[in-house]
């Protein structure tokens, strides 16, 4: 298979939803185990790798569903937490669950997957993080949601709830929750991923809560450097940024507004950079791609993402999906064509971006930051 072009990849990640007293820490990192994120190499997209544990777990009186990490997706569903997408693996209640009257619904990929949810509060855990109550949504309804997975694990800005429900409140975030609730210090989370054929060289990833200047479990290879959040209208409801995009010595794209989403599989940008890569435009069924010959990517230059005063530097390799072997086909992470989302929303950082870079929001600074870490030149495409 090839990667699809609809916005909406995942990362898998496990929430359990327990009777459990929460401990109080400064930061915690949560580990991903094993495959990043399948969607980041399609060719291996398959039941035998969905089923490795490289997800989170929502754990519910020992009772685990499997959600995925999403940080943007363009919408304003990528703030909540749902459940119970799958028929075989249920919503099960307990002493401290409390049914709620409201419902909403969700869209996600330009309406390809869309989610009914009726709200509960309950105590949910992140690995050994307790956040007691939290508001979760529960699916009475889902259509397009992938079969081996139960929800989504929403960790955009919290502001974007008040689209969600009837009476516009907001809806505080499992970040928001964790630092309102004393078990974090600030409200911070911080994310990165291995390269798919790193993840023998050290683990899948990492999501972690509330550290401010870096983790532990991975080496960064700078400082980190933060950028407010872009004011430009509409993006700035995500979580957004302004950048110039240059290929080589070539400008592409810039000064421009985008978004930085955990759950896309691309690199969403403007048609320049086909143009200047030379690359062809693939399809087959409803999906297309961009793919170079060995001889382009022997002559493919680096693509700098301008945030700030800092370049961000997409190596050749970062540039294109794992290969199982040199002869496969070379497909770029890059896309030219973003659908499902407002059109003002000018490029896409996803998947292959926080597998180069450590990323971190900060919602109480309103700010983004970047830091270079032991996989960013990293050369196991």
């Amino acid at each position: 298979m090839h990667p699809s072009t609809f916005l909406f990849g995942f990362i898998p990640l496990a929430l359990s939803i327990v009777d459990a007293s929460p401990s109080h820490i400064a930061m915690a990192g949560v580990p991903l185990a094993g495959v990043p994120h399948p969607t980041c190499i399609r060719s291996l997209y398959n039941s035998e790798l969905l089923k490795r544990d490289d997800a989170f777990y929502v754990e519910k009186q020992g009772h685990y569903y499997m959600a995925y990490i999403i940080t943007g997706s363009g919408s304003a569903c990528n703030s909540y937490t749902w459940v119970g997408a799958r028929d075989s693996n249920p919503y099960v209640q307990g002493d401290d669950s409390v049914e709620t009257a409201q419902i909403y619904s969700a869209k996600y990929g330009g309406g390809l997957i869309e989610v009914t949810a009726r709200t509960w509060h309950d105590r949910i855990i992140l690995d050994d993080l307790v956040i007691d109550p939290q508001q979760i949504g529960v699916a009475v309804e889902v259509s397009g949601f992938p079969a081996d997975f139960d929800g989504i694990l929403g960790l955009g800005p919290s502001g974007l709830s008040t689209e969600l429900t009837l009476d516009h409140a907001t809806v505080p975030t499992v970040v928001d929750n964790l630092y309102s609730q004393g078990t974090i210090s600030h409200p911070v989370l911080g994310v990165y991923f291995v390269p798919i054929n790193a993840g023998n060289m050290g683990g899948a990833g990492l999501l972690a809560f509330g550290s401010i200047d870096g983790i532990g479990g991975i080496s960064l290879t700078s400082s980190m450097k933060y950028v407010p959040l872009t004011q430009k209208s509409t993006v700035n409801r995500f979580w957004g940024v302004d950048a110039s995009f240059v290929y080589g010595n070539m400008p592409i794209s810039g000064p421009t507004s985008g978004i930085l989403d955990t759950g896309a599989e691309h690199i969403f940008l403007s048609n320049a950079y086909q143009g200047a890569t030379g690359a062809s435009v693939n399809s087959l069924d409803d999906s297309t791609w961009l793919s170079i010959t060995q001889d382009q990517y022997n002559n493919l230059q680096t693509l700098s993402i301008l945030i700030g005063d800092q370049s961000y530097d997409l190596s050749p390799n970062a540039q294109i999906f794992a290969r199982s072997s040199p002869n496969d086909e070379i497909i770029l992470v890059v896309h030219v064509n973003i659908i499902g989302i407002d059109p003002r929303i000018e490029f896409l950082l996803g998947c292959p971006f926080f597998q180069r870079y450590y990323v971190v929001f900060n919602s109480s600074s309103s700010q983004i930051g970047f830091a270079s870490h032991m996989f960013t030149y990293s050369t196991t495409n």
